[in-house]
């Protein structure tokens, strides 16, 4: 399987994308859930990086039909979608980012369609296995053919988690996906903070790893701050 390196941003600078495509990074995802990204940025983001290697995904803010049409309209490669809990959910986003008769997403002319001259166009759909339920369906997403893959959303897979009264059950929750990921042959996407954690997620069996940009590079920001720390103060 190949594995491919990302970022995740709710701060797609041009700046940013132009390095982004001129490092080689696979993707680039676009973080419209709980932030201000509207999806003009994202339609913006798609247009700079046309024609580029480096795909364009969008985190969408939730799975209503008319969120995901006005995301599948920006022209993104793939929409990923937040708080899965069932197949159900995955059957209904697909129908709303398809044209008839596969679908019911409205002809609307935009840069999804090509401006109206590709009514065959739709991004691929890729979920998020953060909730307790999207665990336990984790073998039927896996084996979905309406999906590209998934990714682990840690921090609130603990936190939901915790509110179905299964603290500590992390780890055997993760392998749980694992195995039903790698036993179909499906791709999985991984957090990562670093290069470093990216390697060692892929070791680990993941497909895809996606840094923070946002937090890797206060990370960053704070090593260069942190390296006058211990120099010695002149008298």
């Amino acid at each position: 399987m190949t594995r491919e390196i990302g970022l995740l941003t709710a701060e797609p600078s041009p700046l940013l994308l132009d390095q982004a495509a001129l490092t080689g990074i696979g993707f680039v995802v676009l973080d419209a859930e709980q932030t201000a990204l509207t999806p003009q940025s994202c339609a913006t983001a798609v247009r700079q990086l046309a024609g580029c290697a480096t795909r364009v995904c969008v985190r969408v803010p939730d799975l209503a039909p008319a969120t995901l049409v006005t995301f599948a309209n920006t022209g993104a490669a793939e929409l990923v979608l937040p708080q899965v809990r069932s197949l159900a959910d995955v059957e209904q986003a697909w129908r709303s980012v398809h044209y008839p008769p596969a679908g019911n997403r409205p002809r609307q002319p935009s840069p999804g369609s090509r401006y109206g001259s590709d009514w065959s166009r739709a991004p691929e759909l890729s979920v998020i296995v953060e909730t307790v339920e999207a665990v336990e369906v984790a073998e039927e997403l896996a084996a979905s053919p309406l999906v590209c893959g998934a990714w682990l959303g840690l921090t609130d897979l603990r936190e939901d988690l915790a509110r179905h009264g299964r603290e500590g059950e992390l780890d055997a929750a993760v392998e749980h996906v694992f195995t039903r990921f790698a036993a179909a042959g499906a791709s999985l996407g991984l957090p990562a903070a670093d290069a470093a954690a990216a390697r060692a997620g892929f070791e680990r069996g993941a497909a895809r790893c996606l840094v923070y940009w946002e937090t890797h590079l206060r990370g960053v920001l704070g090593s260069l701050s942190a390296a006058t720390a211990d120099e010695a103060v002149p008298a």
